[in-house]
């Protein structure tokens, strides 16, 4: 898991409950990525505007 303090959130990795069907919809925090995706799935610079960050988009 991991803290996101200053918005309240907390990360629950999907891979840590076997069970869940999961199918990622967007990359966030996509411009401190160390591990370049090329997916096509949208790429955010932070979090969403509606969680408190930027919203901006980050290329591919």
């Amino acid at each position: 898991m991991a803290g996101h303090q200053p918005l309240g959130l907390v990360d629950v990795f999907a891979a840590t409950i076997p069970t869940l069907k999961f199918s990622p919809g967007v990359h966030v925090n996509y411009a401190e990525t160390v591990l370049p995706m090329k997916d096509g799935l949208p790429k955010l610079k932070d979090f969403p505007a509606e969680l408190g960050g930027s919203g901006q988009s980050v290329p591919e």
